[in-house]
């Protein structure tokens, strides 16, 4: 269902000066049969360990919501810990504020150091001096980061409308509206996209959004504007020549990345019994695969 969570033991890292990811720290207790299942990020974890040392690494996308009866259930029954799962539940009855139960979560692990644990207290303390509008923003940003578009859409149309984003800078504002268009791409509303992107590099000046902003009307095939912006822009010949040449190299790479999912998904086929569909998506690949190359030799 997600990724499963590993970590490397850190007295290897320590004394190596490298990390050796076939080495692991040893649990304290049995491993859960059943996972945790952590939806915004994909992953799993089976143990009290895995799930502090999870927390402690994606700090930055854990809520208040991620401490819920689900997990302390998990933690009483799974791991069969009902004593520190019933200590869990009071922390979050008695505190809207995720730092002491994360702590406690962490000391329980027995892995952090006091200086590991003073400096996540210390980003907890941060987060929490944040606006509200600017959490807001983190958690936007975490949801366009694990590809949950609508939801990151959803979070910067509030952002962008509320009169609190005022208190970003002319070039964050323009960040996050580049986000947005980025979200909207990927959902397919290319206009919303178009005209987002194209706000955000009045804002942000960034290369990074003007070639977005280029790439997408290329795209969209739609050539009288891309001449058009072009002109607006002030782009030189080289700029354009070298835009182009990105592009190119980047639809290169996703068709490649295309392929390969296809060649992984063809032994799914067989295993289902769709033999004749096997064999008909090989032949069109190799057929498809002949033509490819004819071409590129004429």
């Amino acid at each position: 269902m997600g990724k499963d969570f590993k970590y490397p033991d850190k007295n290897v890292i320590a004394e190596e000066e490298v990390v050796d990811m076939g080495k692991f720290i040893l649990c304290t207790g049995m491993p859960a049969k059943e996972p945790y299942y952590f939806t915004l990020t994909g992953t799993n974890v089976y143990s009290i360990e895995e799930l502090g040392y999870y927390l402690y690494h994606n700090i930055y996308t854990v809520q208040l919501e991620d401490f819920s009866e689900k997990l302390f259930n998990w933690i009483q029954y799974d791991l069969n810990m009902e004593e520190f799962a019933d200590k869990c539940r009071d922390i979050r009855e008695k505190s809207d504020d995720i730092k002491d139960i994360v702590v406690s979560i962490l000391c329980v692990t027995d892995y952090f150091t006091k200086l590991e644990l003073e400096g996540l207290i210390k980003t907890i303390d941060k987060i929490n001096g944040l606006s509200s509008i600017e959490k807001q923003k983190i958690k936007a940003d975490n949801f366009l980061k694990y590809e949950d578009y609508e939801s990151a859409i959803t979070e910067y149309e509030c952002i962008v409308a509320s009169e609190e984003s005022s208190v970003f800078p002319a070039e964050s504002f323009g960040n996050i509206l580049h986000n947005l268009a980025v979200a909207h791409v990927q959902v397919k509303a290319f206009e919303r996209a178009k005209e987002e992107f194209k706000r955000a590099y009045e804002l942000n000046h960034n290369e990074e959004t003007k070639k977005e902003f280029f790439f997408l009307l290329k795209l969209q095939k739609q050539e009288k504007e891309f001449l058009k912006e072009i002109l607006n822009f002030n782009l030189s010949p080289e700029e354009v020549q070298e835009y182009l040449g990105e592009l190119e190299g980047i639809l290169q790479e996703a068709e490649q990345a295309a392929e390969y999912k296809k060649i992984l998904n063809l032994p799914k086929l067989k295993d289902s019994g769709k033999v004749g569909e096997y064999y008909y998506a090989i032949d069109t690949m190799i057929f498809n695969w002949k033509q490819k190359y004819k071409n590129g030799m004429e």
